[in-house]
């Protein structure tokens, strides 16, 4: 077929005006004299009627295509409504698929195909099956990964949440995931984004029920249901589940070089461990929407409750202690109560305001005891309360002569009362705020180079009992280039400077034993890291092929690191930020589609390097890659992914973990989705190493997890609608909660 894109249709001749309805948002390259607008009014469609469906005719006679096939291609943005050449248009009997990659600017809009919808039965698991460059995705986990080992921050629909919500979502409901590998002005702040773009209604409602179930004893399962009701104008959502794990197995493994004033080494062998995870979760939602204004109103609680116990064996050489068993028990639980509000407008043309304010109050405790032979046990039981308010807005503005501004304000505070009892006793309070301003200023040249410049600042208050108050102030600025090569090519570069701020954990003045020799304190001495990111790269996206080339330099100052140092006989385990920590990478991720989409291949590969300066300086070389497949025929879908074993550097320590081979079959009819799935099928154990050389203190630890090892999975799920015509519907985020408590 000549210069042009196939795109799948049905023509029954009693559907004609609805087909020409579709044809005017498309140019037929070589056969339709010059580009088609966008027509809204039904007599200019009817006007237009005989020019296209003749056209149209014209075409599939040119390329011997019968009655069933046309030629379309996306080629022009339609004026101010950018869904339009994103959309997936089904009107009457027809149904047209276009490029399920276009380049737009600042980002990448990827559309998934019907093959990928029917293959998935979450979010998470539609994006795995996208295969989208630079992504690397954890269904089972549900972690979502850039290439460089980041995690891209998650929005539906505009509005921040994470990747347990848009796991949530139903395949079917989402329409395109948009990509910003870089920073953007639609979303200051951020250093990549993954925003979630869902189907809209009107009236109807939907039910939707899942469980996963492990078909071996080590792990529980995940089990959830929601449902909702739209309207009109009002919607309600309400959901709820639980998440199960139990993890046995040997448990960690350490050989630990103690150079205090009577130096020794201690090796701790294995016995066995008992872990469980109940997370229960509940949540409702009412949403308003008319055609300027979407809002949302979010109420949750959460509970996750965590006990374990394990036990090792202990040798001392010289024998500074006794060798004996020593027994570990712990329990970590938090509660958690939430409240999110979100609003989006437009108060008039060319003028957005979004604004977002959440509410979280929890509760947590963490109970720990040590018991190692005749010596007396190590006791530390914690409670906290934590009240998180964070809030953000946002207005941004186009101007004439393609220039456009952005204001972003970010606030957050914490207030943090938490105390200690047992061997070590102690009580602090601790509050934490920052305020963020980042204006932005964009302007786009010939309508292929768009350059933005976002001069950002960043305060930061936090106040410790007995401390004080420390007040800090950090540039935040942020310079970006894109520049588009046709439709479906673009290059982009960014700089930007940005800060971490250290955990409450870190900051915390207490002192908690964790053993006869060993104790952690925090350190409030600690300063912000600066970090200056650097990030350049190509993307194509082709019919059938989608490439990305990338590369980026890192630098944090002031690094967060771990520090031991020796007080007699006694290793404390505390806090510095201290030298710098440089983080190097370049490589390459594409997918090919095959046989219509019904084949496709994924894959990346990437140079890192790192290195760390100042007290317990290190380097490190390594190769990160991954390698995926996936299968569709007709109501059946078969998905593999294998990503190697891979040893980092970060923190001042290397860890190397077990790598990932994934086997999936699906089954679709309907409502009704079954997977069975496998990981790691010849590796009977998931083993992490970690070992590094701080002087005073030696350690190489390894920790066997049989959870995370050789499993193998029943999932299923059934959804239905009711009722349905046009919605507006975000899945529902869950507040795992956070806890500030100092934890061994």
């Amino acid at each position: 077929m000549p210069m042009g894109m196939l795109a799948k249709a049905s023509l029954p001749c009693m559907h004609h005006r609805r087909l020409c309805q579709f044809f005017v948002l498309y140019r037929i390259r070589g056969l339709l004299p010059g580009k088609l607008t966008f027509i809204n009014s039904i007599k200019q469609t009817r006007i237009m009627e005989k020019e296209i469906l003749a056209s149209v005719a014209l075409a599939c006679c040119c390329a011997g295509a019968s009655a069933q096939t046309a030629l379309a291609d996306s080629t022009q943005t339609a004026p101010s409504a950018s869904d339009s050449i994103y959309r997936q248009m089904e009107l009457g009997g027809v149904t047209v698929e276009g490029r399920t990659a276009i380049q737009k600017g600042d980002h990448t809009a990827y559309m998934p195909t019907r093959s990928q919808v029917s293959a998935s039965s979450t979010g998470l698991g539609l994006l795995a099956n996208m295969m989208i460059p630079k992504l690397i995705v954890d269904r089972l986990g549900g972690t979502v990964k850039n290439a460089n080992n980041t995690a891209p921050t998650i929005y539906i629909d505009n509005r921040k949440t994470d990747a347990a919500e848009a796991n949530r979502l139903r395949p079917k409901d989402i329409v395109r995931v948009e990509y910003y590998d870089g920073p953007s002005a639609s979303f200051p702040g951020e250093h990549s984004v993954l925003n979630f773009i869902t189907r809209k209604y009107e009236r109807g409602g939907y039910v939707d029920l899942r469980a996963l179930s492990m078909l071996t004893d080590r792990y529980g399962g995940d089990f959830g249901a929601q449902a909702g009701a739209d309207m009109g104008r009002l919607s309600l959502s309400v959901m709820g589940g639980a998440s199960l794990v139990d993890d046995d197995g040997p448990g960690a493994s350490a050989t630990e070089h103690y150079a205090l004033a009577t130096p020794f080494t201690k090796v701790s062998t294995a016995i066995d461990r008992l872990s469980k995870m109940r997370f229960y979760y509940g949540k409702v939602r009412m949403a308003y929407r008319t055609g300027k204004t979407s809002a949302y109103a979010d109420l949750g609680m959460s509970l996750n409750d965590s006990p374990a116990d394990s036990r090792t064996s202990v040798d001392y050489s010289p024998q500074a202690y006794p060798g004996a068993v020593a027994a570990t028990a712990t329990r970590s639980r938090d509660a958690v109560a939430a409240a999110t509000l979100f609003v989006e407008t437009k108060p008039r043309e060319g003028h957005t305001l979004r604004a977002q304010a959440s509410y979280h109050h929890g509760y947590n405790t963490y109970d720990r005891t040590y018991a190692e032979g005749g010596l007396a046990p190590v006791v530390s039981d914690a409670n906290e309360r934590r009240n998180t308010l964070e809030a953000q807005l946002k207005y941004a503005v186009d101007l004439r002569h393609n220039n456009a501004i952005t204001l972003f304000l970010w606030g957050y505070n914490i207030w943090q009362h938490a105390t200690y009892a047992g061997t070590s006793g102690a009580e602090q309070e601790v509050q934490d705020g920052g305020l963020q301003l980042l204006p932005t200023y964009t302007h786009t040249f010939a309508g292929k180079l768009s350059v933005s410049l976002q001069p950002g600042i960043y305060f930061e208050r936090y106040s410790i009992r007995g401390y004080g108050t420390v007040f800090k102030v950090q540039g935040r600025p942020t310079l970006t280039a894109n520049y588009a090569i046709g439709d479906n090519q673009s290059v982009y570069a960014d700089w930007s400077m940005g800060t971490s701020v250290p955990t409450m954990s870190a900051y915390n003045n207490t002192e908690q034993r964790v053993d006869h020799h060993t104790v952690k304190r925090g350190n409030p001495e600690l300063d912000i890291t600066k970090m200056h990111f650097v990030n350049a790269g190509y993307n194509l996206s082709a019919r059938g092929f989608n490439l990305s080339v990338f590369g980026k330099y890192n630098i944090f100052a002031d690094m967060l690191k771990s520090y031991y140092k020796a007080e007699g006989n006694t290793m404390v385990s505390t806090f510095v930020t201290d030298g710098d920590y440089h983080d190097l990478m370049a490589g390459a991720n594409a997918t090919l589609g095959l046989f219509g989409q019904s084949l496709q291949l994924s894959g990346g590969v990437s140079y890192c390097r790192q290195w760390v300066t100042g007290v317990n300086s290190a380097c490190h070389d390594f190769v990160r890659s991954s390698l995926s497949a996936s299968y569709s025929l007709g109501q059946f879908a078969f998905f593999a992914q294998f990503q190697p074993r891979v040893t980092e550097l970060y923190d001042s320590n290397f860890s190397e973990t077990t790598g990932q081979l994934v086997f999936l079959a699906s089954w679709r009819h309907k409502g009704l989705y079954m997977e069975l799935g496998c990981r790691n099928p010849f590796e009977r154990d998931y083993v992490s190493h970690e070992w590094f050389d701080f002087g005073v203190y030696r350690y190489d630890r390894s920790d066997v997890s049989r959870a995370n090892g050789r499993m193998a999975w029943l999932q299923l799920s059934y959804s239905f609608d009711f009722g349905r015509k046009k919605v507006e519907r975000t899945e529902l985020e869950v507040d795992r909660g956070s806890s500030g408590i100092m934890k061994m």
